[in-house]
């Protein structure tokens, strides 16, 4: 039965126009900042490789994603401090070390992407695709160049898009 409720959501949130093989996620910004989304988002599904953000101003996004992935991680270190459970300890370990290893950025090298989270323009994407499982979309631009930066992307990876 599980397996019919993950096609089931697949086919839901697939893309009326296909794009490589992609899942598409589109998420509304309401009351939280994108900051605060992010930070969430990219916790919530862990350690899935390395992840793209595509925005205006990359300089600006990133302290304000650091900053909320700084308060998430203390969040996490209360949790497991109050911990009883060993495995529970054991597992808020591992997500600890995860957590305090990812590295972020917003300058781009000319091929790969060398961080685990790399913030940039759709420009600067589309220059240099990136090869990863998860692309995140925080601003509106063409749907060509939305194609182009994810050309690169695997089979069955995830385009969110925040509008």
């Amino acid at each position: 039965m599980t397996n019919y409720v993950i096609l089931l959501i697949q086919l839901v949130i697939k893309p009326p126009v296909n794009m490589h093989g992609l899942f598409i996620e589109k998420y509304l910004l309401e009351d939280r900042p994108l900051s605060w989304n992010l930070a969430r988002h990219i916790c919530s599904h862990g350690q899935n490789g390395k992840l793209a953000v595509v925005t205006d101003k990359p300089e600006v996004l990133l302290p304000a994603v650091r900053k909320q992935w700084l308060k998430l991680l203390r969040q996490v270190q209360n949790e497991r401090a109050g911990a009883l459970n060993p495995t529970r300890v054991d597992m808020l370990t591992q997500q600890i070390l995860w957590m305090q290893g990812l590295s972020f950025t917003y300058k781009l090298s000319d091929d790969l992407l060398e961080a685990d989270v790399t913030f940039a323009t759709a420009d600067d994407f589309v220059r240099t695709p990136p090869i990863c499982r998860r692309v995140y979309v925080t601003y509106s631009f063409e749907r060509e160049k939305l194609h182009m930066l994810t050309a690169w992307m695997p089979r069955s990876s995830s385009v969110v898009i925040y509008e």
